[in-house]
Formats: structure tokens, sequence, C-alpha cells
């Protein structure tokens, strides 16, 4: 048999290209890799040990330079090779000479960086013992390498990386980035560069042989016992999987248009064949780049540059002197210099720090020219409290007293300068801490909004928050935002930024931080595509818009409305209005900007004055004019007050005994500082400061009569056009019309009692407002007397854009009747009574305050003269008999409601006040005392009868009385509280009780004062242990010491003692595991549990092992047990399912506490299902009223109701329950609309005497339905509810021109009266209907 014949060619065929295969595979790699040990020859399978550092990924640094760095350089090298062999040349004359150009030659062309090999597994033959590592895999591995070794050494995020690729190596680091960018790690942004070598993005040539070498290439692994790297697949040509890589690469580098990537490709060609057989004539193989142009293009790198060598050379460079190292290392320090420029993005960060918020636009000026150093710059926030968000405070308060807020009328609570509740101040390097929300449940603060009267800081605000952060001085908000964009949104209303189509974020950017001092659209456009395009970069934001009232009227169409809605609806914002500008939906929080603190009033002092002992002057000063000290918590006015003393206008044997007084002193001073300003002349020749300091009033206003006819003109026009910020048409058409020889260009920038809120922007471009409200009501006050006087009409031009333009008037008279009891006139017409005194004629005016048309009711007009007498002096001959109309109300309002708010108020005449408690019987000096200490400040005269009733030996009935009365005064005199400590000797217990009592309501005692009460501690009477606790309690702070002692009282003989003691360690937030261990105790102690649970809820967190204690009280067979644990469960803000379904199953509890502490729960939850909801709604038929309340209470947070839902919250307006009932109506409240219906069954409740106000509060909604009621059935009942009102609100109800009025700070509703006859006897029914006829004198004239 012929062998030979029995073997086909294919055979043979196969046979001859299984070893050529192998081979030619072989050397392509060997021709990719370069010179150096095989890492897998053929000839010599490589060992599992000695390669098994090529497993794992390694970074290697190849320069030592150990000083200052500021960026990393990563090479990583291709398949079947390894460092440093990829990157080193060697001297085919001599293998000696190796030179590493990462090592050897870049080092001294880049400085201040550190150069990194990185080795990653790239065995071309694997070992088949081990499972193939998957791409997948190989990228976590280098990811996770980098991360490891990288960053190990420095913790900086933002320490940039340049990549230079080779071949294969670019493949891995395409995918390493693309999957870092999926898991947002931080590999994506520290990347800054890419540099590829000869990376085959396309295939290789090696496509052409791979159909008969790769079965050699895989018969040879299988020979050595190995497996191929599946990478080889990358090499054989464009496959769809290397097309898609490529492609998400792409996507990948334009949405980091931070990164820097370029590609080089060879021109040197590579022959296979010629190695395989290097025997045959050149003729018969030509060769080709094995990574050609084509292949080794992105589309994205519009002009790669070739390199004249080979694929084998492509990463090695024998010397700095050659042509293809230039190109290459030129390229790395071009990129390097780019990265240390910063991103686009960070170049517009610094653009915007350094040229944007310089240290002139954040500037605080002073009135007399000083800068204010910005740690003096106090910025105080107080919460604005929504119905039903403060759960605690809120079931503190009668359901009366929730639903309306009381309107204080004091002059401090109207300008928004009194010290909020503790627990309401907000402070601003914590603003995004996490808060408990409106349904108890924790979030963080993202969008807020801040409401400021102008003067009281909101401009300082703004700068205050640029200045610090961009000093990194609030550690919260650097974690949180990169950068702060202070956008004033006045500037969307320019003119050239209204009328430019599809205005966008890179068109605000490039208006307000890149046109000055030179354009740089490129910032802008990197700024807006940054956050428009990258979440990560946006959520990193934090855009302060500043000023909505200013444009929330001039864009409410168009499509700069919608622009500004896009800004609004930012993920992170805080915007500020003035009081009346409209918030934004889906905020987190609301606040409101209040006066300083009196600490800070006296630190502002201090630093105002360089003389200690001036300093020390103007503060007694101060502090002898108790009305003066709320005036001057407004910023603004403490500086004005200062700069007047400073300049002799104000000083301590001033007389200045009214703030109209204070105010003309101010004005003076001012008018002085600004007439050298103006250019003003005498005798042809320029008033010099040094001259006009000598002035009297009246040459000084002659002086500057034109600009005083000019701001008084501007004020009142302003104010009649709820205008208060004025745009310099404004300005011109006032001048225009009042004062002709003024320009406003020249002269309101050198007034000091405008202020602009952008120095630096044209004037045609600015927005002026007085320095404070105040200022232009008193100016607006001043041109009212000045044509009262004369019995000239009150003019005024009609603004906001109105066709009528023309200039309206009325005259005083007509004008004072329609609006004395208006709310925002209050301090006008103080300024006018003021200003009147001041000239002998303020008597005329109080007999006009006393005729037609007079209020209704009569709290509103009997505030209206006390607030004017508080202006004029003693000597006014009208004043007793006001005076004494003043006591019988302070009397009558105590009868009728059991409390008074108008002997609260500071304008109330000390004189009444002291006759009064002079003339009555001991109990009604008790009764009048009650209404004096829920006064700011306790006047002196009376502090003096006090002190004196408690050392009276006579007076012994009363002291207990005395002491109870002044426990509503936090803030008692020295005098007085001596007194008060003397009373803890006293024999009578009663009186000790009430002493300590009166010692509670004091936050903070002293050191003295604390010593005595823990002596009490020790006391053999337990109230009196109890007591002290109660005292210890209401400090702000406890010393160690002091809790020391506490916990000592855990361990009492009496409950109620260790109940005080541990109401004093719930008040702490945090407390250590010694005391824990203490409180957790007492949970099994019947006595001490439900105080124990309380000292457990009030911690922000508890262990899984102390929750598990509390799940299991669920179901104890105590009620008690049971709701202590939903108490401490609702503080939780997310449960499990697991805890949720104990807790739903407790609202079928027996108990009816049970079921209203696990709907409390629920309502601390962050969301409810509709299955909970269910079983909440099934709560509304509860037989407890409080669980009923419980439930009507979540369906109020929720946004939207069914109908089915709403017509069992209106079943519920009947019920008996009134904390029900006003549930109820809160949801109705919540409603955007109400049928007629709904509201004539409201209407019927204004008979209720729990409801009716409540009723009322809804009503006043409907505008339309509620005038209705001002005439008719309705008028008896409405006016019993409006009376009580108008105790706390600035509610008045009058007769004009046969219209019946009701004004309201809101509104005012009118009607026309038919029978004015039978509409004053519905009046006079309703009147004595409640008080009878001996009450009736209040109203007698």
């Amino acid at each position: 048999m012929d062998f030979n014949k029995g073997i086909s060619w294919a055979v043979w065929k196969t046979s001859l290209c299984l070893p050529v295969g192998a081979i030619t595979a072989w050397l392509w790699f060997r021709a990719s890799a370069g010179p150096g040990p095989a890492p897998s020859s053929p000839a010599k399978p490589a060992s599992d040990s000695t390669r098994s550092t090529q497993r794992g990924v390694h970074l290697n640094r190849v320069n030592k330079d150990n000083r200052d760095t500021d960026i990393d350089i990563i090479a990583i090298h291709g398949l079947d090779t390894q460092s440093p062999n990829t990157w080193t040349w060697e001297d085919p004359r001599n293998p000696n000479v190796k030179v590493n150009w990462l090592a050897d030659l870049l080092p001294d062309d880049v400085e201040k960086a550190r150069i990194f090999t990185l080795d990653w597994p790239a065995d071309l033959l694997q070992p088949s013992g081990l499972v193939l590592k998957t791409d997948n895999e190989i990228v976590t591995l280098l990811i996770n390498g980098i991360d490891t070794e990288l960053w190990e050494e420095n913790k900086t995020r933002d320490r940039p990386i340049l990549f230079i690729a080779s071949c294969l190596g670019g493949i891995i680091l395409m995918r390493a980035l693309k999957t870092a960018a999926d898991d947002n790690s931080r590999l994506t942004t520290a990347t800054r560069g890419i540099i590829f070598l000869a990376t085959p993005f396309r295939g290789t040539s090696f496509q052409e042989v791979a159909h008969w070498a790769d079965p050699g290439l895989t018969t040879w692994a299988f020979i050595c016992g190995r497996t191929v790297n599946k990478l080889l697949d990358s090499v054989k040509g464009s496959t769809s999987d290397l097309e898609r890589l490529v492609s998400e690469f792409t996507k990948l580098c334009l949405r980091h248009p931070h990164w820097l990537v370029f590609n080089f490709y060879e021109l040197g060609r590579t022959s296979l064949w010629r190695k395989l057989f290097p025997w045959l004539p050149g003729l018969f193989f030509r060769g080709k780049p094995l990574v050609d142009s084509s292949s080794a293009r992105l589309d994205i790198v519009p002009d790669p540059l070739p390199l004249s060598r080979p694929h084998i050379l492509m990463n090695k460079f024998d010397s700095n002197k050659c042509p293809d190292y230039k190109l290459v290392a030129g390229k790395i320090k071009e990129f390097i210099g780019k990265i240390r420029e910063g991103t686009p993005l960070a170049q517009a960060d610094a653009w915007i720090r350094e040229k944007c918020y310089t240290e002139d636009r954040l500037t605080i000026e002073r009135l007399s020219g000083t800068k204010l150093p910005m740690d003096q710059c106090y910025i105080n926030l107080s919460i604005i409290e929504r119905t039903g968000e403060d759960k605690d405070r809120s079931n503190k308060k009668s359901a009366k007293e929730s639903v309306s807020q009381s309107s204080p009328f004091s002059l401090t609570a109207r300008l928004k300068v009194e010290t909020p509740d503790g627990t309401i101040q907000a402070d601003l390097p914590s603003l995004f801490k996490e808060r408990e929300g409106p349904n108890g449940s924790k979030t963080q603060p993202r969008r807020i909004f801040i409401r400021g009267r102008a003067g009281v800081g909101k401009t300082t605000l703004c700068k205050k928050i640029v200045y610090s952060f961009m000093r990194g001085e609030w550690p919260e908000w650097t974690q949180l935002f990169d950068r702060v964009l202070w956008v004033p949104l006045r500037n969307l209303k320019l003119e050239e930024r209204r009328h430019q189509p599809g205005y966008n974020l890179r068109n605000l950017f490039s208006h307000e931080y890149f046109s000055r001092p030179e354009s740089r659209e490129d910032l802008a456009r990197a700024l807006s595509d940054t956050l428009l395009g990258i979440p990560e970069k946006r959520s990193r934001t934090l855009f302060l818009l500043d000023g909505l009232d200013e444009v929330s009227q001039d864009l409410s169409e168009g499509a700069m409305s919608s622009f500004l809605k896009e800004l609004l609806e930012q993920p992170n914002v805080i915007i500020t209005s003035r009081p009346y500008g409209k918030p934004p939906v889906k905020l987190d929080l609301e606040l409101e900007t209040v006066g300083f603190y009196p600490k800070q009033v006296k630190d502002y002092i201090q630093m105002a004055f360089n003389d200690p002992k001036t300093a020390d002057r103007a503060q007694s000063f101060l502090e002898s004019r108790s009305f003066i000290q709320g005036l001057m918590r407004i910023p603004v006015q403490l500086d004005a007050l200062c700069f007047a003393w400073d300049n002799n206008g104000v000083n301590r044997s001033s007389r200045l005994d009214t703030m109209t007084d204070v105010y003309r002193a101010i004005d003076q001073s001012l008018w002085k500082k600004d007439i050298p300003r103006l250019g003003k002349k005498h005798d042809d020749k320029l008033v010099t400061a040094a001259r006009i300091q000598q002035a009297g009033r009246t040459e000084v206003e002659n002086h500057v009569l034109k600009e005083i006819l000019f701001l008084e003109s501007l004020a009142f026009t302003g104010l009649q056009n709820d205008i208060i910020e004025f745009e310099s048409e404004h300005l011109g058409q006032i001048s225009g019309r009042f004062a002709r020889d003024i320009s406003p260009s020249m002269t309101v920038p050198c007034l000091s009692f405008l202020r602009t809120s952008d120095s630096l922007a044209q004037f045609s471009n600015q927005t002026y407002h007085f320095l404070h409200l105040t200022y232009q009501e008193y100016f607006a006050a001043r041109y009212f007397v000045r044509q009262w006087k004369a019995n000239k009409p009150l003019e005024y031009l009609a603004l906001h854009g109105r066709k009528n333009k023309n200039n309206t008037s009325t005259t005083a008279i007509q004008f004072f009747g329609e609006n004395k009891y208006t709310a925002r006139y209050d301090i006008l017409w103080r300024f006018v009574a003021g200003l009147l005194n001041a000239e002998g004629k303020a008597e005329e005016f109080f007999q006009a305050i006393e005729d037609e048309p007079h209020d209704l009711l009569g709290p509103t007009h009997q505030r209206l003269v006390m607030h004017c007498l508080s202006e004029v002096s003693a000597e006014m001959s009208l004043r007793k008999r006001l005076e004494v109309k003043l006591k019988e109300w302070l009397l009558f309002e105590y009868k009728f409601t059991g409390k008074t708010r108008l002997a609260s108020e500071v304008e109330v005449p000390e004189s009444a006040l002291f006759d009064t408690m002079q003339e009555v019987r001991i109990d009604e000096k008790i009764r009048i005392l009650k209404l004096v200490v829920a006064r700011p400040t306790i006047p002196p005269r009376i502090v003096t009868l006090v002190t004196s009733w408690l050392k009276d030996g006579e007076f012994i009935t009363g002291k207990k009385d005395v002491l109870r009365t002044l426990q509503a005064q936090s803030s008692l005199s020295d005098e007085l509280l001596t007194a008060v400590v003397a009373r803890l000797g006293d024999k009578d217990g009663g009186v000790r009780w009430a002493a300590l009592d009166v010692l509670k309501a004091q936050s903070s005692l002293s050191d003295e004062l604390l010593t005595a009460v823990v002596a009490r501690l020790e006391d053999e009477d337990w109230r009196f242990r109890e007591a002290a606790l109660c005292v210890l309690q209401a400090q702000s702070s406890l010393s160690d010491e002091h809790l020391t002692a506490v916990v000592a009282r855990l361990g009492d003989k009496d409950r109620d003692v260790m109940e005080a003691a541990l109401e004093i360690l719930q008040a702490q937030s945090s407390l250590s595991d010694e005391h824990l261990t203490a409180v957790v105790g007492r949970l099994g102690d019947k006595d001490t549990r439900w105080a124990a649970s309380r000292v457990l809820k009030a911690q922000s967190s508890l262990s899984d092992e102390h929750l598990t204690a509390v799940v299991a009280r669920l179901e104890d067979e105590d009620w008690r047990f049971r709701e202590a644990a939903s108490r401490i469960l609702q503080a939780q803000s997310s449960l499990s399912d697991e805890l949720l379904t104990a807790v739903v199953a407790r609202l079928g509890d027996k108990d009816g506490g049970v079921r209203k502490a696990a709907l409390y729960v629920l309502q601390a939850q962050s969301s409810l299902s509709d299955e909970l909801l269910t079983a909440v709604v099934a709560r509304l038929g509860d037989k407890e009223g409080g669980v009923r309340w419980a439930a009507l209470e979540i369906l109020q947070a929720q946004s939207s109701l069914s109908d089915e839902l709403l017509t069992a919250v209106v079943a519920r307006l009947g019920d008996k329950h009134e904390v029900v009932r006003w549930a109820a109506l809160q949801i109705l409240q919540a409603q955007s609309s109400l049928s007629d219906d709904v509201l004539t069954a409201l209407a019927l409740l204004l008979e209720s005497e729990r409801a009716g106000d409540l009723a009322e509060a809804l009503l006043r909604r409907y505008k339309e339905f509620y005038t209705t009621l001002l005439t008719g059935r309705f008028v008896e009942p409405l006016f019993k509810v409006l009376l009580r009102g108008s105790f706390g609100e600035q509610w008045s109800w009058y007769v004009i021109d046969k219209t019946s009025c009701v004004n309201m700070p809101e509104w005012v509703g009118r009607t026309s009266i038919d029978d004015g006859k039978e509409f004053m006897n519905m009046v006079t029914r309703a009147r004595d209907s409640i008080y009878g006829c001996d009450e009736r004198q209040v109203w007698s004239a």
C-alpha cells in the first residue's frame, strides 16, 4: 500500500501550517513587544511560578524624584509583554546599551510629575490550570490596582492622571474608563489626558494571516498546557465588540470635555514573512504597518501624528534628540501644561473666584466709608414654620392659636428684629444639616428660601455666603458643593437679556461672569455644558438666586419667564426675596433674616469705635432707652447711629425719646456727610465737611431742599405703588415731575439714604432702595406732613408700567381716613405723629385719629393711638384722656379673652400701666402684672414696684402670686433675680416653690444662683428636689458636675424626681454609653419607663440591639409599654417592612393611646403606600378624638386627596373634639378650591365658639364669597369672630361712604350697605350678646 497516496494534500497543508502559524503568531507579538525575554516563548514555556507576578496589577514608579509633584503619568503596556521591556530601547550593536525613555528621558522634560508603569496580566498564553480572566475582571483589577496603590499614597481626589497606552494597552484602558464612568469611580474625575501609541482601534494587519496562524497558536498552547488570551481577538480586525467599545469611549470623551486625547500611528513597515523566511529576497515581501493610520485613528482626534518607525519601536526611543521622541514628549508636555491650567470647568471656577468674586464686590461698606470686617457681619436666620410642621410646639398650643399665628404689633416684631425662639433659629454654617421635616422625618435641605427686609442683611447674606464658601470656612458646604453661583435675578430684566431669544444658562454665565474684563465664551460654554451634561457636577453646584421679588412680576410671562423657572427648579438653590416675594414650589426649608441679637449689638459697638470709653457711652445710651434697643438691632440702623455718634449728631446728652427723634438725628448726620459730596456751595464757595458740621437743622435743609423734596416724593410714590426697589427709569420719572433740577445719575449715587445692590453696574442698569424700609416710610411721612400743614393734595405717580403715568392726587385727610387702619402704614403714622409733635402740631392729628371712620371692633384703633402716643411729648393735652381710654381697654380685653396683647407692647404708656396697678385690688394687680411681663422688657417703674411687693411684709398673700407671674418673663433684671433667690429660703413652701418656678424660666443663671439651686437637690421634700431639677433642665448647658448630680437622682426614692432627672437627660441629644445603660435599665421600671422612653426617643440614632428591644414592647400586655415603644419608633424616619407590619397591627389596639402612637409612627415615614393610607382612613371613624386627629394629620401631609377621602374629612367638621375639627379644616385649606356648598357650611360654623375663627380663616381665602358676609345674617357671628381675632391680628371693620369694609393685612373686603341703620343695629346686638351693656362704654368716644 502506497502510504503517500493515503494522505491528501489538505492533510499535508494542515500539518505544515500549524507550526508555521505558531511561529508567525509568535513573531507578530515579538514585533509588537520588541526585544527582550519572551514572556511566553514557543521554545520554552514560562513556568507558572516565574510569571505569577504578571497576574495582578502593579504600579511601579520609575522616577525617584521626591520633590513636590502635582500630576501622575501612568504608562500601560500591550499584550504579551511587561515593563520595563516595553519602554526600553536596546542598541542592536551593543545589547548592554539600554534606554528606558520613561525613566531616563521623560523626567527631564516634565517637572513635578510622578511617572509610573502599570503591569497587568497580559500573557499571550495563560495557564490552563486557572479559569481565564474575562475582560471585565482584568478591567476591575486595573481600576482597583490604581485605586489601591496610587491613592493609598495620595488621598487627594482631584490629583490628575495622564495615561500613555501602548498598542492593546489602549483597548484595556478604554474599557477601564468606561467601567469607571459607569460606577462613578474617582478614576473618571482624576483622568485628564490620554496618549495612545499605535493602539489598534480597528484591528491590525495580523488579520491577513490570522486564519492560518491562529490554529497554529492554539495548537502550540495546547502542547504547552496553556490557553490563548482572548484579547488576541482585538488584533484580528474590527469586530462588533471593538466597534461598540470605540463608540462608547468616544461618547465618554464628549461627556468629559476636560479629557485631553491624542493618538500616534506608525509609518514603518513590518513583514512577518521576512522574519519567518529571512533568506528569501526582499522582492517577495514588502511589508506594511501593523497598525496603520486608519486603525490607529479616533474620530475625536482630528489630526493624529505619525511616527517614522515600525510598530516594534513605537514605544521605544534612544535619546531626547530622536525626532519621534520630541513629538511624543512635546505632546505630553503640552497636555501637562493644559492640565495644570485646569479643566475648562476648573478655569471657569477660578475665573469666577478671581475676577468676579473680588474684594470690591464682596466688601461691606459702612456709612462712614470704612470697610466692615466680614467676621462682624452677623446673619441671623429663623425658620418660618408652616402649619403643622412642628408637632411638639403646636401640640403645646391650643388649636385656635395654631391655626392663625398672631401678628405681633410691637416695633421690633414689625421690623423683624425679635430674637426667635431657640428651636427655630438657624445658622448659616449648618444650613444644609439634616433636620426634621414637616412630617417628622429626617431630610437634608437642598432648596432653601430666605426672606429678608431691606437693611436686615439680605445683600450681606449673599456676600457672606460667597466669602465664607470661597475660604472654606464652612466644611459642611464644601463637602457638598464645588461652587456657588451668585446670580442677582434683577439682571434678567435688562433689555439686552430680555429680548435675547432662547436665553439659557450659557447666556447667563456669559453675561454674569465671563464678559468682564474680557470675553471668555469658552468658559461660559464649558460651565453650562458641564452642568447640563454631567449630573454629578450639577448636584455639586449651588445657585444663589438673589432677589426673586424683583423679577417675579416683571418676568411672569415670555421666554425669560421659562428661563427663570428653570433657574428656580435647580436641585441645589438658595433663593432670597423681600417678604412679599412668592416662594417657588417644592422647598425644603423657609427662613427669614432677623436683626442682630443683643450680644451682637454690643460686639458691633465695640468694633465700631476705636475708643473703648466711647463704645461704653454708646452702649449705656442704648440701655437707657428701651424703645431704641429694638431699632438698633437692624444692622443698617445701628451703623447709622454709630456714624451719627461719631459725627456728634447723637451723644450721651441727646434728648432722643422717640423713634422719630432718632431718625431726625440720623437724618441730619447723613445730610452733613452728603452736602460736600453733592458739591453744595455757599457764597460761591464749596461747603466743606468741617464747615457743615457746625450748621443747624435749618441751614442743613436749606442746602439740600431739592434733594429732600426728591426723596420725599420718591418715598411716597414708592409706597403707593408698592415699590421699594427703584429702577433708573423710576428715578427719572419722579425727578422729572417733583424735582426737575435733580439729575438722578449725578445726584443719587451721592445720597447716603439710597443704596444700590450692584455698585459696579452702569447707572441705567442699577436699581436703588432706601437704607431700610423705615427710611422710606420716614421720608414719605415728611411728605405727608408737608402737604398736611400746607393743606395741599398728596400727589404721586402711577408706576409699574401702567398706561396712566400722570400724577394721581388725593387730599391728606381723605388718604388718612382710608388708610389709618392699614397695617403697612403703621410706621408711617408713627413718624407723622412724631414729626408734627416736633413742630407742636400733634393734637390736630390725634383729633383726626378719633374722627370717622372709626374701627367698629376697637383693638386696632387703640393700637394706632398708643403707637402714635409713643412718638409725642408727655405734655400733649389729649394724652391724658387717650391714656384713660387705653386703661379701660387693658382691663376689658382681659375680661373678654382672659389675656391681653395690648399691655405686652412696649408702646403702652408706662404711666397708664403704673397708675392702673396702683389703683386696683391685689388680685387685679396680679392680673395687670401678667400683662406686663409678656412685654420684652419690664418698665423700670414697674420693676421697682414689684420688688417692693416682694419685700413688703404686709404683702404676704401676694408674694406667691407675684412670683408665679414673673415665671412668664425669661429675662429678669439682676435686681428682681436677687429678690427671687432670697425667696428660696422663705418659710412658706408655696413661696419657695414659686421662686424655683421663676428660676426655671431663666435660660442662663449665674454660677452663684446655680449653686443655690443644686443645693436644693438634697432637700428633704421631694417636691423641691424635683423643682430644682426643672431649673437645671431650663439651662442651655450643664457642666459634667451638674450632670453627675442629675444622674444620681435616677436612684431617687421618689418617682417624680426620677422622671425629672430623666427629662434632663432627654434634652441631651447624645448621651454617653454609661448614661444610656442607666436609662435602658429604667425601661423595665413601671414607674419610670415612660420617661426612659422619651430619653431614648430623643437620641438621633439607636443601635439594632436597642430597636429590637423596643419592637418587642409592641406586644406587651401593658398599654403604656406598647405606646412608649411606638413613641420611640416614631423618631425613626425609615423603618423596615417587618417593623411597619408590627406598627400597622397596633392600629387595632384596644387602647386609643397606642393606636394614636402607631399613627404617629406612620406619619414619620417618608412615604406611605395605598394599603397604609387605607388603614389610616379607617381610623377617621375611631371612637377616640385624638386618634381621629392623628389620622387627619397624616392625610394633611398628602399632596392630593381623592373625593372619597375629602368626603370623609368634611364629615369631621362636626366632630365633638376641637382638635379634630381643626385638623379637618387644615386639610380643606390645603385644597385648591372648595364648592359653594362647603363654603356655606363653613359660614354656619361662624356661630361656633370653638370653630368660628377656624372657619373664618378658611373663608378668607375665598374673597368673593367672604364679601357677601359683610352684610346680612352673618354680620353678628362674623363680628364676634373678628373681634376675638383683632386682639392678635391687625383687623379692623369700619364704614366709609356707605360701604362696609374689613381691613386685613393681606386684603380689604368691601360691600355696599343698603340700610346703614340696620347694619349698626346688628353690630350693637353683636356687642350686647357678648359683653352686656356694662361693657359697651369701651366704644364710647
